[in-house]
Protein backbone atom coordinates (compact mmCIF):
# COMPACT_ATOMS: atom_id res chain seq x y z
CA UNK A 1 0.00 0.00 0.00
CA UNK A 2 2.84 2.29 1.04
CA UNK A 3 4.25 1.34 -2.29
CA UNK A 4 1.67 2.54 -4.44
CA UNK A 5 1.43 6.09 -2.62
CA UNK A 6 4.62 7.14 -3.16
CA UNK A 7 4.12 5.38 -6.42
CA UNK A 8 1.25 7.51 -7.28
CA UNK A 9 3.48 11.11 -5.45
CA UNK A 10 6.12 10.21 -7.62
CA UNK A 11 4.03 9.67 -10.94
CA UNK A 12 2.27 13.60 -10.04
CA UNK A 13 5.40 14.97 -9.61
CA UNK A 14 6.63 13.78 -13.04
CA UNK A 15 3.17 14.66 -14.56
CA UNK A 16 3.73 18.42 -12.97
CA UNK A 17 6.84 18.57 -13.71
CA UNK A 18 6.09 17.69 -17.99
CA UNK A 19 3.38 20.16 -17.68
CA UNK A 20 5.65 22.99 -16.97
CA UNK A 21 7.56 22.05 -19.53
CA UNK A 22 5.06 21.99 -21.89
CA UNK A 23 4.28 25.10 -21.42
CA UNK A 24 7.13 26.93 -21.13
CA UNK A 25 8.18 25.17 -24.94
CA UNK A 26 4.70 26.92 -25.97
CA UNK A 27 5.35 30.08 -24.66
CA UNK A 28 8.64 30.08 -26.02
CA UNK A 29 7.81 29.09 -29.63
CA UNK A 30 4.54 31.60 -29.54
CA UNK A 31 7.48 34.40 -28.81
CA UNK A 32 9.34 33.02 -31.82
CA UNK A 33 6.66 32.91 -34.17
CA UNK A 34 5.46 36.18 -33.10
CA UNK A 35 8.58 37.67 -33.86
CA UNK A 36 9.01 35.78 -37.38
CA UNK A 37 5.94 37.17 -38.36
CA UNK A 38 6.84 40.79 -37.47
CA UNK A 39 10.06 40.49 -39.65
CA UNK A 40 7.99 39.05 -42.45
CA UNK A 41 5.75 41.92 -42.13
CA UNK A 42 8.50 44.25 -42.13
CA UNK A 43 10.18 42.54 -45.18
CA UNK A 44 7.29 42.14 -46.99
CA UNK A 45 6.65 45.57 -47.13
CA UNK A 46 9.81 46.52 -48.28
CA UNK A 47 9.01 44.75 -51.71
CA UNK A 48 5.96 46.18 -51.94
CA UNK A 49 5.57 48.78 -54.83
CA UNK A 50 4.82 52.51 -52.99
CA UNK A 51 1.56 53.49 -52.36
CA UNK A 52 -1.20 52.77 -48.94
CA UNK A 53 -0.41 48.93 -48.98
CA UNK A 54 3.14 49.53 -48.29
CA UNK A 55 1.89 52.11 -45.72
CA UNK A 56 -0.15 49.92 -44.13
CA UNK A 57 2.43 47.15 -44.27
CA UNK A 58 4.79 49.28 -42.59
CA UNK A 59 2.36 50.62 -40.15
CA UNK A 60 1.62 46.88 -38.72
CA UNK A 61 5.25 45.89 -38.69
CA UNK A 62 5.98 49.02 -36.27
CA UNK A 63 2.62 47.91 -34.60
CA UNK A 64 3.66 44.55 -34.10
CA UNK A 65 7.13 45.77 -32.87
CA UNK A 66 5.70 47.79 -30.18
CA UNK A 67 3.60 45.36 -29.48
CA UNK A 68 6.03 42.62 -28.87
CA UNK A 69 8.39 45.08 -26.99
CA UNK A 70 5.83 46.24 -24.43
CA UNK A 71 4.76 42.19 -23.82
CA UNK A 72 8.17 41.16 -23.12
CA UNK A 73 8.24 44.49 -20.76
CA UNK A 74 5.28 43.98 -18.92
CA UNK A 75 5.87 39.97 -18.89
CA UNK A 76 8.63 40.68 -16.72
CA UNK A 77 7.42 43.32 -14.62
CA UNK A 78 7.07 41.86 -10.88
CA UNK A 79 3.48 42.42 -10.34
CA UNK A 80 2.68 44.70 -7.67
CA UNK A 81 6.94 45.84 -7.54
CA UNK A 82 7.56 47.55 -10.21
CA UNK A 83 3.97 48.28 -12.62
CA UNK A 84 1.73 49.68 -10.70
CA UNK A 85 -1.40 48.85 -12.69
CA UNK A 86 -2.30 45.03 -13.47
CA UNK A 87 0.23 44.42 -15.74
CA UNK A 88 -1.33 41.46 -17.30
CA UNK A 89 -4.97 43.48 -17.80
CA UNK A 90 -2.90 45.87 -19.61
CA UNK A 91 -0.83 43.88 -21.92
CA UNK A 92 -4.59 41.62 -22.79
CA UNK A 93 -6.39 44.90 -23.68
CA UNK A 94 -2.46 46.01 -25.80
CA UNK A 95 -3.09 42.78 -27.15
CA UNK A 96 -6.59 42.43 -28.15
CA UNK A 97 -6.62 45.82 -29.82
CA UNK A 98 -3.20 45.81 -31.68
CA UNK A 99 -5.04 42.16 -33.46
CA UNK A 100 -8.10 44.20 -34.13
CA UNK A 101 -6.06 46.90 -35.79
CA UNK A 102 -3.73 44.10 -37.23
CA UNK A 103 -6.24 42.55 -39.24
CA UNK A 104 -7.38 45.85 -40.22
CA UNK A 105 -4.52 46.77 -41.72
CA UNK A 106 -3.47 43.36 -43.30
CA UNK A 107 -7.18 43.83 -45.01
CA UNK A 108 -6.42 46.91 -46.30
CA UNK A 109 -3.02 45.68 -47.77
CA UNK A 110 -4.88 43.16 -49.76
CA UNK A 111 -7.34 45.93 -51.34
CA UNK A 112 -6.40 45.99 -54.97
CA UNK A 113 -7.84 49.58 -55.27
CA UNK A 114 -5.45 52.05 -54.00
CA UNK A 115 -7.86 54.56 -53.81
CA UNK A 116 -9.86 52.80 -51.59
CA UNK A 117 -6.55 51.52 -50.03
CA UNK A 118 -5.43 55.21 -48.94
CA UNK A 119 -9.47 55.97 -47.80
CA UNK A 120 -9.11 52.91 -45.45
CA UNK A 121 -5.42 53.41 -44.15
CA UNK A 122 -6.53 56.94 -43.46
CA UNK A 123 -9.39 55.67 -41.17
CA UNK A 124 -7.33 52.81 -39.59
CA UNK A 125 -3.58 54.53 -38.92
CA UNK A 126 -5.03 57.27 -36.36
CA UNK A 127 -5.90 54.24 -34.02
CA UNK A 128 -2.98 52.03 -34.82
CA UNK A 129 -0.12 55.35 -34.58
CA UNK A 130 -2.45 55.96 -31.21
CA UNK A 131 -1.79 52.41 -29.81
CA UNK A 132 1.78 52.58 -30.76
CA UNK A 133 2.15 55.54 -28.63
CA UNK A 134 -0.01 53.97 -25.84
CA UNK A 135 2.39 50.98 -25.96
CA UNK A 136 5.63 52.99 -25.73
CA UNK A 137 4.15 55.18 -22.79
CA UNK A 138 3.35 51.43 -21.33
CA UNK A 139 7.06 51.01 -21.51
CA UNK A 140 8.05 54.46 -20.52
CA UNK A 141 6.19 53.76 -17.10
CA UNK A 142 7.38 50.76 -16.18
CA UNK A 143 10.76 52.15 -16.57
CA UNK A 144 10.00 55.74 -14.75
CA UNK A 145 8.39 53.31 -11.98
CA UNK A 146 11.47 50.99 -11.44
CA UNK A 147 13.36 54.13 -11.25
CA UNK A 148 11.45 55.69 -8.87
CA UNK A 149 11.52 52.64 -6.79
CA UNK A 150 14.89 51.74 -7.27
CA UNK A 151 16.01 55.68 -6.11
CA UNK A 152 13.59 54.81 -2.67
CA UNK A 153 15.61 51.60 -2.22
CA UNK A 154 19.10 53.34 -2.82
CA UNK A 155 17.85 56.33 0.09
CA UNK A 156 17.07 53.71 1.96
CA UNK A 157 20.27 51.89 1.49
CA UNK A 158 22.56 54.83 1.85
CA UNK A 159 21.18 55.76 5.31
CA UNK A 160 21.25 52.34 6.50
CA UNK A 161 25.23 52.35 5.88
CA UNK A 162 25.57 55.65 7.31
CA UNK A 163 23.49 54.84 10.38
CA UNK A 164 26.07 51.44 10.64
CA UNK A 165 29.20 53.79 10.09
CA UNK A 166 28.01 56.44 12.43
CA UNK A 167 27.63 53.29 14.74
CA UNK A 168 30.91 52.16 14.26
CA UNK A 169 32.64 55.42 14.98
CA UNK A 170 30.74 55.70 18.11
CA UNK A 171 31.97 51.98 19.09
CA UNK A 172 35.79 52.84 18.26
CA UNK A 173 35.56 56.46 19.93
CA UNK A 174 33.70 55.30 23.09
CA UNK A 175 34.28 51.53 22.71
CA UNK A 176 36.00 51.25 26.35
CA UNK A 177 33.44 52.74 28.25
CA UNK A 178 30.39 50.95 26.26
CA UNK A 179 29.17 48.55 29.35
CA UNK A 180 25.61 46.40 30.23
Amino acid sequence: MKLIVVALGVLVALLLIGALAVRWVIRRAGRRIGGWRSRFVEVRSRFQPPGPGRDAGRLRGRLLAELRATRDMLQAAPQGLIFRADAAAVLRELSATAIAIDGELAAIERFIDPTQQRNALEMVRPQAEQLIATTYSARQTVLRTAVEDRTRQLSTLRDSVAAQAAALDTYQKHGRELTL
